[in-house]
């Protein structure tokens, strides 16, 4: 198997997770903590990994990622379901069966009197012992990763009421936690003596520079071997933004930017203004920022022709975003009209939904509600352009929806708030509000 930088971690973290087992022998619930979508993801391909034929722990990981919709299907309920059906199909295959044999596991019909941690508890014991997990070296991990979850807090609570219950020594339950949101840190107080954190120290910078020393070694021009000495100055440009050191953040800037304009790479060189502009609005330097953002804009705007993607959106939004936090409400919407006159042939419409969101927003604190409401609602039919599973999948279609309501006259909530109620249920707008305050007072 070869050992490039990504494996390394994958086993870095197979060998933590066995040695958490150890450690803690009685902990059922473990979660993985993360500071980014790309430790998610480094993480999420460790369990897939220890999923597959080539696996290296002794352990049967089931990767679970049943949304978390409370008020729509039970969840647990559903992920029963869902595992039912997948070994009845896995019990179809001989190719299959041949080496695992029948798994003879069929979930007991839950009673009126049994709530449903317990019911849930009892069936995951139930299928430990169809697949034959009963040693202690072996554990069956449930590792709960929902793909939708629009009430944090009470997902929490629905790992707490399976704590309560009596969960089989062979099974454990495996979560992740964002390090910005923390919404187990209560549950791991309440309960450390059954649940723990897990910090890997993934060191994914390192892994992207490993990985571009090994592409740069087989590149053979010199402009190729100079991009890839490009992308490693913008990854250490990033981690000097990360932790605000502006004598490194100008270094690696002037390194990328020498590298890009010897090539006269247009993009590239708008690139590292835009990371310029991120940098001196982290350390409140508007003025700073804004100059870095025009020189963003400027060559885009330049290379328009050159330049097809959705970078231009990503600028001028960035620039509308400037005065909206600096409170220029007017100036806000001025640039986030531009942005909606950019060339939207296949562009994102999440992204451009999001532009109306943020126009209207400026609008409803510079002009008022009418000309707000007309705004959101041309974004609203933008949305709703899309199949009604993905907006309903989509916490960021919610988000735009609770702003729309707020400007909303009795006509629009007559029109629209029945649309919202059918696709999130009637409780929506509460469990949006619960999750945006467990996320800001975990931060």
């Amino acid at each position: 198997m070869e050992r490039n930088a990504i494996m390394q971690r994958v086993m870095m973290l197979s060998e933590m997770w066995t040695e958490a087992l150890h450690k803690y022998p009685n902990v059922t619930t473990f979660a993985w903590v993360g500071s980014s979508s790309v430790e998610f993801k480094t993480i999420k391909g460790f369990v897939m990994f220890q999923t597959s034929y080539e696996k290296t722990l002794q352990d049967t990981i089931l990767c679970l990622a049943q949304p978390f919709e409370p008020e729509i299907q039970s969840y647990g309920a559903r992920i029963i379901g869902d595992l039912q059906q997948y070994f009845n199909e896995w019990n179809k295959d001989p190719a299959l069966t041949e080496t695992t044999g029948l798994i003879e596991w069929q979930p007991t019909a839950r009673t009126e009197n049994v709530n449903e941690s317990e019911w849930f508890v009892e069936n995951m014991n139930l299928l430990a012992l169809a697949l034959k997990i009963s040693t202690d070296n072996e554990k069956l991990v449930l590792a709960l990763f929902p793909s939708a979850l629009n009430d944090v807090k009470a997902f929490s609570n629905w790992i707490e009421l399976l704590m309560n219950e009596k969960i089989d020594l062979p099974i454990r339950i495996m979560l992740y936690e964002s390090r910005d949101s923390m919404y187990f840190e209560s549950l791991s107080k309440k309960r450390s003596n059954e649940f723990k954190y897990l910090y890997p120290d993934l060191d994914i910078a390192g892994a992207m520079d490993q990985i571009l020393e090994d592409t740069k070694a087989a590149k053979t021009s010199p402009e190729e071997r100079e991009m890839v000495s490009f992308q490693q100055s913008l990854i250490k440009m990033n981690e000097a933004i990360g932790y605000r050191d502006e004598e490194q953040v100008h270094y690696y800037s002037d390194t990328c930017l020498k590298i890009a304009q010897k090539y006269r790479w247009a993009a590239q060189q708008a690139l590292v203004h835009f990371f310029e502009h991120t940098f001196y609005a982290s350390v409140n330097k508007p003025e700073e920022a804004h100059h870095a953002i025009d020189k963003a804009i400027a060559i885009v705007q330049s290379e328009k022709n050159n330049i097809k993607d959705q970078t231009p959106y990503q600028y001028y939004i960035a620039k509308g975003n400037l005065y909206f936090m600096s409170s220029k409400f007017e100036e806000a919407a001025a640039v986030y009209n531009n942005c909606l006159t950019l060339n939207s042939n296949e562009t994102n419409t999440l992204l451009l939904a999001g532009i109306y969101q943020m126009l209207a927003n400026s609008l409803r604190k510079s002009a008022g509600k009418e000309e707000a409401r007309n705004c959101f609602i041309t974004g609203w039919e933008l949305l709703a352009q899309d199949q009604q599973m993905e907006l309903k999948d989509n916490t960021m279609a919610m988000f735009y929806a609770k702003d729309m309501l707020s400007v909303a006259d009795q006509a629009m909530l007559n029109k629209y708030h029945p649309v919202m109620d059918e696709l999130w249920g009637q409780n929506w707008r509460n469990n949006l509000d619960n999750q945006y305050k467990e996320l800001t007072k975990a931060k």
